[in-house]
């Protein structure tokens, strides 16, 4: 009786919602500002390309958590970059 053997990739990073969510944030975003489809989608290239190659070797859910880091929407919780300190 021998083991089942495991795929190799089984503990590959999944990167597609982080994929999904640039593609959605940036086109959108650049197609409201600019009007342009192709810009648009030049532009949506360029930020999948740069998330590629910036999350290559690290864990999977880095986009996620720079951007509940770094981006603060209204003031109702903000982000940790800008609370100096531990408020209770």
């Amino acid at each position: 009786m021998s083991a089942r053997p495991v795929p190799r990739h089984i503990d590959a990073p999944n990167r597609l919602p982080e994929y999904i969510f640039t593609y959605i944030i940036v086109f959108y975003t650049s197609q409201f500002l600019f009007r342009s489809g192709f810009f648009s989608l030049t532009l949506t290239a360029l930020a999948l390309y740069m998330m590629y190659k910036y999350t290559l070797d690290k864990p999977e859910g880095l986009m996620m958590r720079m951007v509940h880091r770094h981006v603060q929407i209204g003031k109702m919780r903000p982000s940790p970059r800008f609370v100096r300190r531990f408020e209770i």
